[in-house]
């Protein structure tokens, strides 16, 4: 009997050698998330916008072990996520500040960027926290538990480490697998103007709070 993805994932902290195939996988893990595709919205320029991106945002914080991924049996990496330690998000905020900087007067892409970051980084809670910055998986092996599996190996080491954790989630989708695993809703919605998608904050407290 053949093992599910689920099953047959391993989770563990990504290391900076593999940054190329981190960034790979990270790609193909996002290329249809709802943030990213309202930040980019031509599925034809994607892929080259946001790749460097990715690599940028992944080489600020991989070294202090804040990128976990989901890794088959055959070495593929399968879902990456992205957690960040108080201390880490101020460098990943200045890594998406400098990919908003405007290369012109029409780049819509960057403007875009730069209402995302400010939207977020606007209603953070002040409280020291884990902050999940992102989560993917590849779309051939979406709820298949992977995510799952991912989301718990970061809970875990906040829970060791005595924190919260707290998110945005893009979709209903997605919140509904946080909820799942202890998050509750945690102020109001935050819509991204011209038909993005809505950012619905979630946060998981502490274990010493959840008695």
């Amino acid at each position: 009997m053949s093992l599910s993805p689920a099953a047959a994932v391993r989770v563990r902290r990504a290391v900076p050698a593999e940054i190329d195939v981190l960034t790979s996988a990270y790609a193909a893990a996002f290329t249809d998330e709802a943030v990213l595709s309202w930040v980019i919205p031509d599925p034809a320029d994607r892929a080259a916008r946001a790749i460097p991106m990715f690599r940028e945002l992944l080489s600020a914080v991989i070294g202090d072990a804040q990128v976990t991924v989901a890794e088959l049996p055959d070495g593929a990496l399968v879902g990456v996520s992205m957690w960040l330690r108080p201390a880490n998000t101020v460098a990943v905020e200045h890594e998406v500040a400098r990919s908003a900087e405007p290369s012109g007067d029409a780049d819509v892409v960057a403007r875009r960027l730069a209402v995302v970051s400010e939207l977020v980084t606007t209603h953070r809670p002040g409280e020291p926290h884990v902050y999940l910055a992102s989560m993917g998986v590849r779309a051939d092996l979406r709820s298949h538990g992977v995510g799952g599996a991912l989301l718990a190996g970061g809970l875990a080491a906040a829970d060791a480490d005595g924190l919260p954790t707290y998110l945005e989630a893009s979709t209903e989708r997605s919140r509904r697998l946080y909820l799942r695993h202890g998050f509750h809703d945690h102020g109001r919605p935050l819509a991204l103007p011209d038909g993005g998608p809505v950012l619905r904050p979630m946060w998981r407290p502490a274990p010493a709070a959840r008695g």
